[in-house]
């Protein structure tokens, strides 16, 4: 008979960006204790609020399915005399294993033959199996955060508070860290009851429910969205799906309330108001026929109604004081012009051996006149950060740079300067988009490559979760930046620029070596995100990359010529040529033509003559693909030079022309990638 279990973790409210994460271990860890048993199951579904983290799993079997183990005794020499007589040693095995010498048999083994038991084990019944491994499922979830409440120090995010454990009806009992399994829940902190009883693992959802829990993230998402649709009157619901979800996992039964502020504060900018209502109430925006902002916020309430409008009343307290703190700072910041206020970032600390803020957007400017002598650039690269001592910043650390944009604007800079400022932080998260303008692109990029060369210099380098200057996310926004703009200038050389401007010409090798592979490992990363089978980036990478661009033109290539029959022929010799090639001394002047004496060594010199200002026209014109189908073209020739000409011929001088010529004709294959990375059917590595 199949089986239905639940198990639900509960706690106190459990940060809401933190509960997807924890979630997916949860799942692993007790699928992980199925697979350890060799259970099966039909389906698991996935259930969390603030306070609670669940599982229901359905189709379980009764019992692990049975097995048998061998256990190994003496080997036969030992067991057993010369006249085939037991031992003792084979007696004391049967004795110790309480067994018969008759059930014993003789087993093969890896060193030899031994005598053995092969027995059958009983499957352990799924009520114990799970009885032993849910406290060790408690344990296996890590947090970023964790506190600790017991004398035993255990740590997890939130004090636990109780155990719900049912394999159908039956309370699956274990205890951890003071806290008993049993069959009893909690339904809403306000509208529901402190104890409920779940009866069978069926009823759980639905209880929940009639105690004001949507224990279903999706219902609940799906609950805001109509709440969303029916508060917003007409208006649209500005799109923020970070918030939505932030909400869903804020809410056990959330309803949508409508709420609204005094048009007098649409005169701030948008940027401020919605960043108020986001980041510090977890409001929606809505916006008006002329997709202008409304003086109207959705909030999300953790209950099921506001009759008496007291809630509301109070929301709007609140905006209206967070409001009326932004116009201030508004007006305020701006009595000081933005160049007033670079002087001040001496005193605002960017990093201790890195100097101040002031230091940084001096190199900057030097960044920005190595890579363009916009002078709007280098005016957007001295203002970039003084928006970090306006008290709006202070504030709302989210708006830096955009405020600085904002400031720029009023204060009557170029578009081309406050329009830089006010894009260089982009992208923040790995999906944001990009900065639009030229001298937004080129600032974002001279502030990100500072940061990543200025940090691995003093040794401040990302380790498993250690990235306390996120460089992780400065180069995957960089390497973006560098694609999507097909920004001509190799990632060696910015780190140079970087380098340069950092240790005033002094070169730091080691660092700047370091840098270089970590960008890759970014462009790599992308490459592989964006579809890029792992052999085509291979072959990209194998012989080094220029620019980022460059890098995804060559994989689009590649993986527009993979499975056409010449090339994959062609990818299958330059495999053998480079075998052929490895640890052989090459006459680095090329082959000498007076040498070669067979018809197909000729005909194949003609191809790589022919062949080498074609590949290097294709590169310069960025035509990657054309270049591959001339190399394409070439198969025959290499098939009928292999097929009649020997490499290593005896002739020392004679073979070594021949390894020349396959040499220079490996040579123009580089010049693209190395083909002999890929992958093709039927090899053994694939």
């Amino acid at each position: 008979m199949a089986n239905k279990f639940l198990f639900e973790l509960g706690t106190e409210e459990i940060p809401a960006w933190m509960i997807g994460p924890a979630m997916d271990q949860l799942e692993h860890s007790i699928e992980g204790v199925f697979r350890e048993n060799d259970l099966d199951w039909t389906q698991l579904f996935a259930y969390s609020t603030p306070r609670r983290m669940s599982v229901v799993v359905e189709g379980l079997p009764q019992k692990r399915p049975d097995r048998f183990e061998v256990v190994s005794g003496p080997p036969k020499a030992v067991a057993f005399d010369e006249s085939g007589q037991p031992t003792k040693a084979a007696e004391g095995f049967a004795r110790k294993l309480g067994v018969n010498l008759g059930e014993l048999e003789i087993e093969e083994t890896g060193k030899g033959q031994y005598l053995s038991l092969r027995r059958q084990i009983e499957g352990e019944a799924v009520l114990d199996i799970l009885k032993e491994a849910l406290p060790g499922v408690i344990k296996s979830i890590s947090w970023p955060k964790n506190m600790y409440w017991r004398e035993s120090r255990f740590r997890f995010i939130r004090p636990l508070r109780w155990y719900v454990s049912l394999l159908n009806d039956e309370v699956i009992p274990f205890e951890f860290e003071g806290v008993k399994a049993d069959r009893f829940t909690r339904g809403h902190r306000s509208l529901g009851h402190s104890e409920v009883a779940v009866k069978h693992v069926d009823d759980y959802v639905d209880l929940l429910r009639t105690e004001f829990v949507l224990v279903d993230p999706l219902e609940r998402r799906l609950r805001i969205n109509e709440g969303v649709r029916k508060a917003s009157g007409g208006l649209t619901l500005v799109q923020d799906e970070g918030l939505l979800s932030t909400v869903v996992h804020l809410n056990e039964y959330p309803t949508v309330l409508r709420g609204e502020f005094d048009e007098s504060y649409l005169d701030i900018p948008e940027e401020i108001l919605t960043t108020v209502m986001r980041h510090h109430q977890k409001y929606f925006s809505l916006l008006d026929q002329n997709a202008r902002l409304a003086p109207v916020f959705l909030t999300v309430l953790n209950t099921d109604k506001d009759s008496t409008g007291n809630i509301r009343q109070g929301h709007e307290k609140v905006l209206q004081a967070r409001l009326e703190d932004a116009s201030f700072f508004w007006v305020t910041d701006q009595k000081k012009s933005l160049e007033e206020r670079v002087e001040l970032l001496n005193q605002v600390l960017f990093q201790e051996q890195l100097g101040s803020y002031r230091d940084k957007t001096e190199r900057l400017s030097k960044i920005c006149s190595s890579l363009s002598d916009d002078l709007n650039l280098i005016v957007a690269a001295r203002l970039c950060k003084a928006d970090l001592t306006t008290e709006m910043v202070r504030e709302l650390p989210e708006l830096q740079g955009i405020m600085g944009g904002l400031y720029a604007r009023n204060e009557g800079h170029g578009e081309a300067v406050w329009k830089a400022i006010y894009e260089h932080y982009q992208p923040i998260a790995f999906d944001d988009e990009v900065p639009a303008t030229k001298t937004g692109v080129l600032l974002s990029i001279a502030d990100r490559i500072d940061t990543i060369v200025g940090c691995f210099g003093i040794g401040i380098i990302p380790t498993g979760s250690s990235d306390p200057f996120a460089l992780r996310r400065q180069a995957q926004g960089l390497v973006s930046i560098l694609k999507q703009h097909r920004v001509a200038v190799p990632l060696g050389k910015l780190v140079e620029i970087a380098q340069d401007t950092l240790n005033s010409g002094q070169p730091n090798e080691k660092a700047t070596a370091e840098v270089r592979a970590f960008l890759e490992r970014r462009v790599r990363f992308l490459l592989q995100k964006d579809g890029v089978p792992y052999d085509i980036v291979n072959a990209v990478f194998a012989n080094g990359i220029e620019t980022v661009h460059d890098a995804f033109d060559r994989a689009e290539a590649l993986q527009a010529m993979r499975g056409q029959p010449d090339f994959e022929a062609l990818a299958t010799a330059y495999k053998r040529i480079k075998n052929i090639l490895t640890k052989q001394e090459i006459d680095s002047e090329g082959p000498k033509p007076e040498l070669l004496a067979e018809e197909e060594e000729l005909e194949l010199y003609s191809a790589y003559e022919q062949l080498h200002p074609k590949v290097l026209e294709g590169i310069e014109k960025g035509d990657y693909l054309g270049a591959l189908r001339a190399m394409a073209g070439i198969r025959g020739v290499v098939d009928r030079f292999f097929d009649k000409v020997l490499v290593m011929a005896e002739e020392a001088e004679i073979r070594n022309n021949r390894l020349s010529l396959l040499n220079g004709v490996s040579n123009v294959f580089l010049l693209i990638a190395d083909i002999s990375e890929i992958v093709q059917e039927g090899d053994q590595n694939g």
